[in-house]
């Protein structure tokens, strides 16, 4: 007898047909949502839908319908539907050729289910399994998603997911934005779990304990900064819940460090504008996607300017500290000499009165 395929039951079985789209398969899914390839029968095309599917509060009945597992999860269920519909609503209005495109959202099964266009090729985390990626296919990756990320940002719109697994690289070679974090985030604040909602690694501080009143441009900044470490180094950044406890240049010197071991493959201002997009303090990143568009392409922004730029982590510091001793010395060096031309001048007056 053959065995039948397992079926995995938070998730809509092939042949299902919602509305006049038919389920293929499954093509991913996390703790939020499952996202399916179907086909479109009106359109007779393929395209993406994604299933909002809150696993720590619902479960899907035999009906096929989303439930709250409790009473008290109820309402966080329905607060969370509100923010996903909402969601595909503003991604819809967007049409850029880094932003995942959304057709149209509607209700069934007592969720709702966003319709995308279905990318052919493969995402940023199955490219990283074939190797380290040079500087300049980083850089029109980056490029792309900057563009694509001023445009969100102007809208007011945060991604708050940024990671490799989504970032789509189509056929092309270019890169699209997947799977905002919006509802993920607003279930977290909701239901006081944001370490369930966020992504170690790739998500700043503020994700973690900050509202959404502190979040903006620089946390999908510090997320893609995040992203591009991963490409670099093999390995996400520490942590931002343990990068929190340096301050300063040892805040600094935790992520430069790992950094700098790649100097030979990339450029040291390549590699800096990485490091200045990682700063625990969300005050001292670039705060906007074309400030940090700035630091990666601009040929008259130095090395050293880029460095004393993001000098605002020192602040901690007084400026006399930050002093080298050898400036120390000609300060003081400066302070006796004018203080030698204040006497002499001075006896030259009396000299001159005496007279």
């Amino acid at each position: 007898m053959t065995d039948l395929p397992k079926i995995d039951p938070a998730c809509l079985p092939e042949g299902y047909e919602l509305q006049c789209y038919t389920i293929k398969k499954v093509l991913g899914q996390g703790g939020f949502g499952v996202t399916y390839l179907a086909h479109d029968k009106n359109l007779d095309r393929e395209i993406a839908i994604k299933e909002f599917m809150p696993r720590d509060i619902a479960k899907r009945g035999k009906d096929f319908t989303i439930q709250s597992i409790n009473e008290s999860s109820h309402e966080k269920l329905e607060w969370g539907l509100e923010r996903f519909i909402r969601e595909a609503r503003t991604l819809s209005k967007f049409n850029h050729n880094n932003i995942v495109r959304v057709h149209t959202v509607f209700e069934e099964n007592s969720t709702a289910y966003m319709v995308m266009s279905y990318e052919h090729g493969i995402s940023f985390h199955e490219r990283l399994k074939k190797g380290q990626p040079g500087e300049e296919e980083l850089m029109d990756m980056l490029m792309g998603l900057l563009d694509g990320l001023e445009v969100l940002h102007e809208a007011r719109f945060i991604h708050r997911d940024i990671k490799p697994g989504n970032i789509f690289i189509r056929e092309d070679g270019t890169a699209i934005l997947l799977d905002f974090g919006s509802a993920r985030q607003a279930i977290g604040e909701e239901t006081m779990t944001l370490t369930k909602v966020v992504t170690p690694g790739y998500a700043p501080f503020e994700q973690y304990y900050g509202r959404s009143d502190m979040q903006g441009p620089w946390t999908d900044i510090y997320s893609l900064g995040a992203t591009c470490f991963r490409a670099i180094t093999g390995e996400p950044p520490i942590d931002a819940t343990f990068r929190n406890r340096y301050t300063g240049e040892e805040a600094i010197k935790v992520v430069w460090d790992d950094l700098e071991k790649q100097g030979k493959k990339y450029s040291t201002f390549f590699l800096r504008a990485i490091e200045h997009s990682l700063r625990s303090n969300y005050k001292e990143r670039p705060r906007s996607a074309s400030e940090w568009r700035t630091m990666l392409t601009d040929p008259s922004l130095s090395t050293q300017t880029q460095w004393r730029l993001a000098s605002n982590s020192f602040g901690n510091k007084s400026r006399t500290a930050l002093v080298k001793p050898d400036n120390k010395k000609v300060i003081i060096l400066w302070g006796i000499i004018a203080t030698l031309l204040g006497v002499v001048l001075l006896l030259l007056i009396k000299m001159f009165f005496a007279q």
